[in-house]
């Protein structure tokens, strides 16, 4: 069962959410990194998600916005481009 995000998520969720996006979406990347390659591109994944969800919601965006948006934007890689 899939428990509801809560805001703001905290810094495991961040984490977990990004290990999960690599080994889904890019599997034979997941594979080939080493588990502390692994758990530093969760950390820093989820710390360029809390910074951008910091700005977002400095500049008035609501914070369930701000955070889905980074969350989209930093761990997800929807950059749109």
């Amino acid at each position: 069962m899939v428990r509801p995000m809560s805001y703001p998520p905290c810094h495991g969720d961040l984490t977990d959410k990004a290990l999960t996006y690599l080994k889904q979406c890019h599997p034979a990347e997941y594979r080939h990194k080493t588990i502390p390659q692994r758990n530093q591109y969760a950390e820093d994944a989820a710390r360029r998600a809390e910074r951008y969800a910091e700005i977002l919601i400095s500049q008035g965006m609501f914070e369930s916005e701000a955070w889905n948006d980074a969350i989209r934007t930093e761990i997800l890689e929807n950059r749109g481009d």
